[in-house]
């Protein structure tokens, strides 16, 4: 399982990296390096279509030779227009009026697989008249298609969110993976000590212990490989990357992007079970050294106070970054925040333990009560080991919780109508789009919009007088600095049109729009929302995912470390039912030994996410109802798992565990 999800982490900067590439020509500008001896005109437009993103490119070719995106094996002559199959299929099926009248000409022919992100991408280069092409504001003469290799757009912030969603989803696998190496150490510490006293050398142990740990290593690590290759195209198909600002939805990874380099799955099925062994050979240095003392044991120092300081430094870390520009030491604090939380709640966990003792002691009036606190006082460490995994599992819920309850911004526009940036073009070809009720707002200096009040307030949200626009979020007119009084001698900036609400009509407009303007943009009330819905599905999918994912795994920690702790006390609960104590208050403190830390630590580790959330973020908001049911349902169950072992405590505590060997 540790080696699937670093495979997933080691693909997924190489597959940002493919899709980047894949997006190459969609950059292609008049800096461009020259690709091809003659040159091209160039328009690209970005439009929409019942909520998904339509990349459109007006193209006229200035000579035999011109540049031609990859995909394609020339470019469009006048008349004709190169559709992906997606987009092909669409034009063939809607009315023309809402889709197709955006592509003047007929289908020449489709774009291949090298010009696509994804299979369903809708993306279209219109052949144009060079002249016609020449008048339409925004065309630019290119020279050569931008090629890939271009590097990551933040790229190191990308790989600071992918390191922390890596530290916060192998945490719980981590504390997993130690709960299944916790399981016999005691025993196994005992045979590798009789081994030594019958006479084998340190050398001798250490080869037989390395073959042991080995090979489970190895089959672990390609099984682990195997496992990635099978969930790879599930993956694929559910998760989405959105580039854009919120103005469209996410699109799937292309399959062959989402790949691991060769020398780094050499490194891993190779490098894992090396560290496995050494974990192994340091883990034997007490049977190494004092084989007879291994049977001996003595009580360990009592947490203190001092095992907070990693937790507290990670806190802190993340108030700081949050006050902090981006720069090189913000993203260190936001790499080592997580790593210091996780870290830290595993080191204060034994001390939470110890008081959670302390207090159950204190309140305690039956004997099972006061016993199973006296044991957790004794080893509070063990008692936080066997819940570790819970805690860390929901301190990762509750963070990815918090992360998608950020409501979503609601646009400015009115109900039904679209805004149509008109990008220079002038107010002569406007004239379809000012029908009855339209409002026009005029481009005013210093980034003014120059709108009537009263006509302003008829099509959006807005009210009179005019808010402060610090107080706004005006993206879908444009993101003006301020308001100020319409002249007729000021150039359009933006046309308000309204319609009955209904899809059909918004997309005529937006048609319309292409086809008078071809590099206008056109938005509606449900860019924003269906975007910023889409998107918070996709993060709520993804944070239902997380949940499942480490809560399993959290389950299974727990479910270990039980198995693992009622094997290392048999003895001990065996004394106790052979001193007179019930099987019954034998199973109740077993039972309470386990929740009381078990509640304890996931409130503790809930407080901890929900602090960091609030100090990382100045506009946080609390979770929904549903998810703290959730996770109390989740620790519900993880309760239900301790359940398991008490049938196993009948057949642990029979007189003969009694007897020492």
């Amino acid at each position: 399982m540790g080696v699937t999800l670093l495979l997933f982490a080691l693909a997924a900067m190489p597959a940002m990296q493919g899709r980047i590439d894949r997006l190459a020509w969609h950059r292609t500008t008049a800096a461009s390096a020259a690709t091809a001896p003659d040159p091209a005109l160039w328009l690209p437009a970005t439009d929409r279509w019942e909520g998904r993103q339509i990349t459109r490119v007006h193209v006229a070719a200035l000579g035999p030779r011109p540049p031609v995106p990859p995909g394609m094996t020339r470019l469009p002559a006048a008349g004709e227009v190169f559709a992906s199959p997606a987009l092909a299929r669409l034009m063939r099926t809607e009315p023309a009026a809402e889709l197709g009248d955006r592509f003047p000409g007929r289908i020449a022919g489709e774009i291949g697989p090298a010009g696509l992100t994804t299979p369903d991408e809708l993306v279209a280069v219109v052949g144009r008249a060079p002249d016609d092409l020449r008048a339409v504001p925004g065309t630019m003469e290119i020279r050569g298609i931008e090629q890939p290799g271009a590097e990551i757009d933040l790229a190191v912030v990308l790989r600071i969110a992918i390191l922390t969603i890596v530290i916060l989803l192998v945490g719980p696998v981590v504390v997993f993976i130690s709960m299944v190496t916790r399981v016999g150490a005691a025993r196994r510490e005992q045979r590798f000590a009789a081994i030594r006293l019958a006479g084998a050398t340190r050398l001798q142990t250490g080869v037989l212990a390395a073959c042991e740990t080995a090979g489970a290593a190895v089959v672990g690590a390609v099984v682990g490989w195997l496992a990635f290759l099978a969930v790879r195209p599930v993956v694929v198909a559910r998760v989405t990357f959105d580039a854009d600002t919120g103005l469209h939805s996410g699109t799937p990874f292309a399959p062959a992007d989402v790949a691991v380099p060769g020398w780094q799955v050499a490194l891993v099925l190779l490098g894992l079970p090396v560290i496995a062994v050494l974990t192994t050979l340091v883990s034997l240095h007490r049977a190494q050294v004092t084989p007879l003392g291994v049977g001996r044991r003595t009580r360990r120092t009592p947490p203190g106070p001092l095992r907070l300081l990693l937790l507290g430094s990670g806190i802190l870390a993340v108030a700081v970054a949050a006050d902090l520009d981006p720069s090189s030491l913000r993203n260190a604090l936001n790499l080592y925040s997580p790593l210091a939380v996780i870290a830290g709640l595993v080191v204060a966990g034994p001390w939470v333990c110890m008081w959670a003792s302390r207090a159950l002691a204190r309140l305690s009036r039956r004997m099972p009560t006061l016993v199973a606190a006296r044991r957790i006082a004794a080893d509070p460490y063990s008692a936080f080991r066997a819940v570790g995994g819970v805690a860390v599992a929901v301190f990762v819920a509750t963070v990815a919780g918090a992360a998608a309850a950020d409501p979503p911004d609601r646009s400015v526009l009115g109900d039904g109508v679209v805004a149509v940036q008109v990008r220079g073009a002038s107010e002569a070809a406007l004239g379809p789009l000012l029908a009855p009720g339209a409002v026009v707002a005029r481009a005013g200096s210093g980034g003014r919009l120059a709108v009537g009040c009263a006509d302003l307030a008829r099509v959006t949200r807005l009210s009179c007088p005019f808010p402060a626009v610090s107080d706004l979020d005006l993206t879908e007119l444009g993101g003006p600095t301020g308001f100020t009084t319409p002249t007729p001698d000021l150039p359009v900036h933006t046309v308000f049109v309204p319609t009955d609400g209904s899809a059909a009509a918004q997309e005529r407009v937006r048609t319309l729009a292409a086809v008078v303007a071809p590099s206008s943009l056109a938005r509606v009330d449900d860019d924003r929302s269906g975007s910023d819905a889409g998107r918070l599905g996709g993060v709520e999918s993804g944070v239902w995912l997380m949940m499942a994912f480490v809560l399993l795994v959290a389950a299974c920690s727990l479910t270990v470390a039980l198995v693992a702790g009622l094997m290392e006390r048999r003895r001990p609960f065996a004394l106790l039912r052979a001193s007179g104590v019930r099987l019954a208050d034998l199973r109740r403190i077993a039972m309470l030994e386990t929740a009381v830390p078990l509640v304890l630590t996931v409130l503790v580790a809930m407080a901890v996410a929900l602090l960091g959330a609030y100090l990382g973020d100045p506009g946080f908001t609390m979770p929904r109802p549903a998810f703290f049911a959730s996770v109390a349902a989740a620790v519900l169950v993880a309760l239900a798992v301790c359940l398991v072992t008490l049938p196993l405590m009948d057949r642990a505590t029979r007189f003969d565990a009694v007897r020492y060997e």
